[in-house]
């Protein structure tokens, strides 16, 4: 049973409320490109591809109770098909910084190199308890 397109885009104004919150599977800025799952605070999954940092579109989504959509499906939806979030909150509700940006995952602080995929500003590595 696939999910209706109001529901998903109910789901993602929620996101973007912050109603319903996301914790990734893993840190988004160390895929660069590729998917990025993400766990919701209601129950749902959904996976975003991430495209040099910067996110692209939603590849899948799963609700709590099972139902599913893929991209195939989501890409015949105008209104989700349409749909991508600003830039504040790709990186305050994905953890997405931009096209080849990164970002401080502490402070939210521009930085050119991730140092070993720690995404710390110096400030922050610094205030880091060891």
């Amino acid at each position: 049973m696939t999910i209706p397109e109001n529901d998903v885009i109910k789901f993602l104004a929620n996101i973007e409320s912050g109603t319903v919150r996301l914790e990734p599977q893993h840190e988004p800025q160390s895929v660069y490109a590729g998917n990025v799952s993400y766990k919701a605070s209601n129950g749902w999954e959904i996976v975003i591809f991430d495209d040099a940092n910067e996110w692209d579109y939603i590849d899948f989504i799963r609700t709590s109770d099972g139902r599913e959509i893929d991209f195939d499906e989501l890409e015949l939806m105008p209104q989700v098909n349409n749909y991508e979030p600003s830039d504040e909150v790709a990186w305050s509700c994905y953890g997405m910084p931009g096209y080849c940006r990164f970002r401080c995952t502490n402070c939210g602080k521009e930085i050119k190199f991730p140092d070993d995929k720690i995404f710390l500003c110096l400030k922050c590595k610094k205030e880091e308890p060891k």
